[in-house]
């Protein structure tokens, strides 16, 4: 389920709620929100951005991903306050710097900390969104997520890429910033096997994605399927 929020769209619970006797019920009702209010916060800074392509982040690409992991995380048990959280957090550096900032990094892991912080989450889930979820989502240099929400969040935004237009605006956009024709070509082509090979872990979004992934490899590279 979605709710409109400014004109653009936030994932709303959909799952049945077991309420246990033993936890307070006021606490239950706290953690049913607060990815809900991460989902708030994320998209104030993101439509607070002057940058175009922040806007466009937001809307086509995080919300997908958000989307993408609250279903997966229904559907292979991961915690999805952890999980989805992570998902609207992945790439928040870009409300508030270029993608390619130097410290786009340390602005990204700043800012999510004070909204998880302001969301009510506890310094143990901080830790866990932020150094174990999100940190090793994209899979790179063989450091691949362990846990259920890591390989949720990882598998959501390798589906984002490959389903939207993602590969696309980036071209439009000129980024990577600075590269020439052929450094964007490997670029891409790498980034397009690692989302494909390395980032998804549920052979079903494989499966289902294996067709876009070999479209998206003639667009942009120039080898033979």
């Amino acid at each position: 389920m979605r709710a409109s929020y400014n004109g653009y769209y936030i994932c709303l619970p959909s799952r049945k709620w077991r309420f246990d006797s033993a936890r307070p019920l006021r606490q239950t009702f706290s953690n049913l929100m607060k990815h809900h209010q991460v989902a708030e916060r994320v998209t104030d800074a993101y439509l607070s951005s002057k940058d175009d392509l922040a806007h466009w982040m937001l809307k086509e690409h995080v919300q997908v991903v958000a989307a993408n992991a609250e279903e997966l995380s229904k559907k292979y048990g991961a915690n999805e306050d952890l999980a989805v959280a992570g998902a609207w957090l992945h790439d928040l550096g870009d409300a508030f710097v270029r993608r390619h900032a130097s410290d786009h990094e340390a602005i990204s892991v700043r800012e999510a900390c004070k909204i998880l912080k302001d969301s009510g989450y506890s310094s143990e889930e901080i830790r866990e969104v932020t150094e174990v979820i999100i940190a090793l989502h994209s899979c790179k240099e063989g450091n691949l997520p362990q846990t259920p929400e890591g390989k949720v969040l990882a598998t959501a935004d390798a589906f984002a890429h490959l389903s939207t237009d993602f590969y696309l605006q980036f071209a439009w956009k000129h980024m990577p910033e600075g590269k020439s024709y052929e450094e964007f070509i490997a670029w891409v082509g790498a980034k397009i096997e690692r989302d494909f090979h390395n980032k998804i872990f549920f052979d079903d979004v494989r499966d289902e994605m294996r067709e876009r992934y070999k479209a998206l490899k003639i667009v942009f590279t120039r080898n033979n399927i």
